[in-house]
C-alpha cells in the first residue's frame, strides 16, 4: 500500500523546476526584491532563480528617483495558438499607468532581461506663498 501511494505521489505531484535568469537595468544598481516572499535579492545586475511557481517568478525593481517596475518571468506553454512550439521564457512588466519602463529587452537565449528604468519627471520649482 505504501509503495502504491509513493508511485501515485511521484506521478501526480507537480514539481517546481528553477532556472537562472539575469536582470540588468539602466542605470545599474536598482534593488531587486521577490514580491511575494519580500526577500531582497540584490542590486542589478543580479541573477535570480526563476521557478514555475507564483512565488518564484515575480520580482520588483526599484531605484531612487526612478519609477518602480514589477516583472514576471514565465514560460509560455505550447498550445494551438503558437503552433505547439516550445519557446524560451517570456517577461511581462507591470507598473502604474504612464510609468512604464522606457525599454524592455528579453533575451531568452542568454537568459537575461534588460530594463531601461523611467526617471521621475522634474518637479516644478517651489514658489513661496506670499
Amino acid at each position: 500500500m505504501k509503495s502504491i501511494l509513493a508511485v501515485i505521489c511521484i506521478c501526480c505531484c507537480e514539481v517546481a523546476f528553477a532556472y537562472p535568469y539575469r536582470i540588468y537595468t539602466a542605470p545599474d544598481g536598482a534593488i531587486v526584491k521577490n514580491i511575494l516572499t519580500n526577500e531582497v535579492i540584490g542590486r542589478t545586475p543580479v541573477e535570480v532563480d526563476v521557478s514555475n511557481t507564483e512565488a518564484g517568478s515575480t520580482f520588483g525593481i526599484s531605484m531612487y528617483r526612478h519609477e518602480n517596475v514589477a516583472i514576471k518571468i514565465f514560460t509560455v506553454m505550447p498550445s494551438a495558438e503558437n503552433n505547439f512550439t516550445v519557446s524560451g521564457p517570456d517577461v511581462a512588466t507591470m507598473s502604474l499607468p504612464g510609468k512604464a519602463p522606457l525599454n524592455v529587452i528579453n533575451d531568452s537565449n542568454a537568459a537575461a532581461v534588460h530594463i531601461d528604468l523611467r526617471p521621475f519627471l522634474s518637479e516644478p520649482a517651489h514658489q513661496p506663498i506670499q
